[in-house]
């Protein structure tokens, strides 16, 4: 997912897929954001890269709300920008 923004867009469909399925029973067991913690959690972050084979494991996913998830992805892309600048 490169833009979160974007995806959330995007319409549902009225079938969810694995993934929805997934995320919802992570958001109905973790119904309040893990990083404000005064916010409902409206999407799964998962912490690990995709390629990953614990990636869907509940330990390393966060419950979050959208602007902390936000957040989280931009801290994100700054820190690799600051590691790129680093590298050169």
């Amino acid at each position: 997912m490169s833009n979160t923004r974007e995806w959330r867009r995007k319409p549902r469909t009225s079938k969810p897929n694995s993934r929805q399925k997934r995320n919802g029973l992570f958001l109905d067991a973790h119904p309040i954001c893990q990083q404000c913690a005064n916010r409902p959690a409206v999407e799964a972050h998962h912490r690990l890269p995709k390629q990953h084979p614990f990636r869907y494991q509940w330990e390393y996913m966060e419950a979050l709300c959208a602007p902390c998830h936000v957040r989280t992805h931009q801290q994100v892309r700054v820190i690799v920008r600051i590691s790129l600048a680093k590298s050169r």
